[in-house]
């Protein structure tokens, strides 16, 4: 068999030599030599400077662009197409549409193949027809050229614009481009949702690019108000800029006032491009690419709230028959919205959209996305503790960029010679950044103080079944019958419909709401109970008993406690020493998992789950209308825990320096270090357990007489043991005495915590601080932990 070589486009030989042909055969009056070619040019498209790369000849069209100059002065538009390829009309029209678009304007368009080739007017389009082909004939079109109409200059666009042209892609991209630049701030811009530079790649992009691709005429991307699906439309936007199969227009919904998706796309093609035409025109434009174009014209549509009827009608049309499958659609979603445009009004039914649609959910931070996160961070000389990765709030997008805002806004950023940390859990500190967030939205902090009174009176009056009462230790839920005691239908539909809340109904068929921003929620929990509290102090246990057992029933109980206590502070109420004792006494508890016992737990994908412990190794295990009975070797060596609200409370607070004074004035001295050393003894893992397996998986050591610990390679994963770290990272010296009372205590759990505490503070580089934790934990701490059952260190 021979070999052959095939051409695919020309060489640069080839193109320079047919350029020189048709020039001479289209101004043989000139000398040789005096027009010159450039395969490259560029023109202004809207706010965007668009680039012609006349060389890549157009494997569909077989066209090159080329712009010709005299003494650097445009003189003409080249269509320059392959030897034997018929002149078509709209050869003429993407030639015109370049000489309209360039300053100064070429005033002829010439289109050819080599066998044959038209010469026209840029003004009016029609053939050059002169008395005499000369240079002054030329002088008297650059006159004419410059009063083109705006009708021609908007049917420039439109040819620009249209599946036959090259431009129309980079066109759609830098319309993209300034959209998103107009929603990109400084990290303390909330009200701009982007920080440039600054993008978290997630998984979810991913997901959303493959079902477009399947292709998918509509793909929705649902999530939490605030989980961050604005930022996913922004990466799929952008990692695709350079595609060979797609161009992404970011449409945002919200933007150009109480509009449909085609006129608010219409008024981006006027803003962005320069291109005013109706929403007539925009919709027959996007019937014409969704069939003919050869890039797939992706709509990402950010910010649609309330389903109005104007977009749903124009989703339903976009995704319809007359539309080609080259018009695809990204509609980011929050997931209360979702159900209101994919089923009918009795939930039972699909919509059209519904139909057409496949579903992708964006969550939390993932192991991998936080990494990302991370590795972001550190380029900005920013850093996070060992133990961030199992802290739940830092898998919050919008947690991230407050805390990120409050760093760079110090001056002492500003020194590139020094790095920032992030603590390694926030506590309290989570609920004051939602304060913080949402200062100003009266609205939505007015709904959520009354979903906050809901909430504890659904605990308070009892009577819920038992998969509400489990998902109320997981997530802020009501009933809904309770909620509406405190808010009007309408203003719960509105809060549903902004996406601050959630209808659901669980497992027990309990019809119930759910808050989507638990640590907004949580701050007006804490709220409430500051003032509920500062009336209870007159009875200092009752009080204590009270605030135990509020917060044990509900979501985050041990930071909402302990931001309880700060807010009845604030509020003028006092804490007695009465108050302290009588929490610390209500002591963490560890019991064995004995045959016969019985337990319930939620899951976030099976529901309810039913647990029996057998006498024979064995579990039962019931859910959803299944069972089965599981190996449960070591089930006599399980423990469970119990009463561990107060101690979880109190690790909080003890992370604060305050003193205790008497009645009568007299200061008796600081409470917090020997609040620090008794909550420390703790024989299990101080946390509040979570959902996901990732972060709720933390090393442990099982050690005989002394229980379960944390292992220092977790880092800092309890509140305790970060209340230690800040108050040793203080003290420093002045601690010492107070570490000889420790190692005299004779508790393994207490030295590791403080290990962990001082292992933190020596990895803060060369400082005073570091150098005095890493001094004091090797002469001291570990010598001391050396006496018990040895544990790697």
């Amino acid at each position: 068999m021979g070999v052959q070589a095939v051409t695919v486009g020309l060489t640069e030989a080839d193109l320079e030599s047919r350029i020189d042909a048709v020039l001479l055969e289209a101004f043989p009056w000139l000398p040789p030599g005096s027009l010159k070619h450039q395969t490259k040019f560029a023109f202004k498209f809207g706010h965007k400077t668009v680039e012609i790369d006349g060389a890549k000849v157009s494997q569909a069209q077989a066209r090159a662009d080329i712009l010709i100059t005299k003494d650097k002065i445009p003189v003409a538009v080249l269509e320059l197409k392959r030897p034997g390829l018929e002149l078509l009309p709209e050869d003429r029209d993407q030639g015109l549409s370049y000489a309209r678009m360039l300053h100064p304007r070429p005033p002829l368009v010439i289109v050819s193949n080599g066998a044959e080739q038209v010469i026209l007017e840029t003004h009016s389009g029609m053939e050059w027809q002169p008395e005499t082909q000369s240079e002054q004939a030329v002088q008297k079109l650059m006159a004419a050229a410059g009063a083109i109409a705006a009708a021609d200059l908007d049917h420039a666009v439109e040819v620009l614009l249209g599946p036959g042209s090259a431009v129309w892609v980079d066109a759609i991209r830098a319309a993209t481009e300034t959209v998103l630049s107009d929603m990109t701030g400084d990290w303390d811009e909330f009200d701009k949702p982007f920080v440039e530079g600054f993008l978290i790649p997630r998984r979810a992009a991913d997901a959303v690019l493959h079902e477009v691709r399947r292709p998918k005429r509509i793909t929705i991307l649902e999530g939490a108000a605030l989980s961050g699906k604005s930022s996913v439309l922004r990466e799929i936007a952008t990692s695709q800029k350079n595609a060979d199969d797609m161009a992404v227009l970011f449409v945002e919904a919200d933007s150009h006032g109480d509009t449909g998706i085609v006129e608010t796309i219409t008024a981006i093609l006027a803003d962005e491009l320069g291109w005013n035409v109706s929403t007539d025109d925009t919709r027959a434009w996007l019937v014409r690419m969704s069939h003919q174009a050869e890039h797939a014209l992706v709509l990402a549509i950010d910010g649609i709230g309330t389903p109005r009827n104007a977009v749903r009608k124009d989703i339903e049309e976009l995704s319809g028959n007359r539309f080609g499958d080259q018009l695809r659609m990204i509609l980011g979603l929050d997931d209360t919205v979702t159900q209101r445009l994919t089923k009918n009004e009795t939930g039972r039914k699909a919509t059209n959209i519904g139909r057409r649609a496949s579903k992708v959910t964006l969550g939390l931070l993932n192991e991998r996305e936080f990494g990302a996160a991370v590795d972001l961070l550190l380029d900005r000389r920013i850093g996070l503790m060992n133990g961030a990765k199992s802290a739940a709030e830092y898998r919050v997008p919008w947690v991230l960029r407050s805390l990120v805002s409050e760093i760079v806004d110090d001056p002492k950023y500003a020194d590139e010679s020094l790095m920032a940390g992030l603590p390694p859990l926030m506590g309290p500190d989570l609920l004051r950044k939602a304060r913080t967030r949402f200062e100003g939205h009266h609205d939505i902090r007015h709904s959520y103080q009354a979903l906050a009174e809901a909430v504890l009176k659904d605990d308070e009056e009892g009577g819920r079944q038992i998969a509400t009462a489990l998902q109320s230790l997981e997530a802020f839920v009501v009933r809904r019958r309770t909620l509406l005691k405190f808010m009007s239908p309408s203003e719960l539909d509105e809060l549903i419909d902004k996406g601050f809340a959630k209808h659901s109904i669980n497992d027990d068929n309990d019809s119930i709401i759910v808050a989507r921003i638990p640590e907004l929620l949580a701050s007006e929990i804490a709220l409430h109970l500051a003032g509920e509290l500062k009336e209870r102090m007159h009875d200092p246990e009752a009080a204590a008993e009270w605030l135990i057992t509020r917060c044990a029933r509900i979501a985050l109980g041990d930071v909402i406690g302990a931001q309880a206590l700060f807010d009845c502070a604030a509020l003028g109420g006092s804490i007695s020493l009465n108050f302290i004792e009588h929490m610390l006494n209500t002591k963490p508890r560890a019991d064995k998992l004995k045959p016969g016992m019985k337990f319930a737990m939620s899951h976030p994908d099976a529901g309810r789950i039913n647990l029996t412990i057998q006498g024979n190794g064995k579990i039962v295990v019931e859910g959803r209308g299944q069972r089965a009975v599981v190996d449960f070797d070591e089930f006599d060596e399980g423990d469970i825990y119990g009463d561990m609200e107060s101690w979880m409370i109190l690790s909080h607070l003890a992370g604060h320096p305050f003193i205790l004074q008497e009645p009568g004035g007299s200061i008796l001295g600081r409470a917090d270090p020997a609040l620090l050393m008794e909550i420390g003894t703790a024989p299990m893992a101080l946390r509040r357990p979570v959902q996901d397996i990732d972060m709720n998986m933390v090393p442990m050591h099982h050690m005989e007489d002394h229980g379960a610990i944390v292992c220092h390679a977790a880092g800092i994963v309890e509140p305790i043991t970060f209340s230690l770290l800040k108050f040793l990272g203080a003290e420093q010296e002045g601690a010492e005495e107070w570490i000889d009372d420790v190692i005299d205590r004779q508790s393994l759990p207490l030295l590791v915590r403080i290990n962990i505490a001082l292992l933190a503070i020596a990895d803060r580089g060369a400082t005073v601080a570091a150098r005095w934790a890493d001094a004091v934990r090797k002469s001291r701490v570990l010598p001391a932990i050396d006496n018990f059952p040895r544990m790697h260190y």
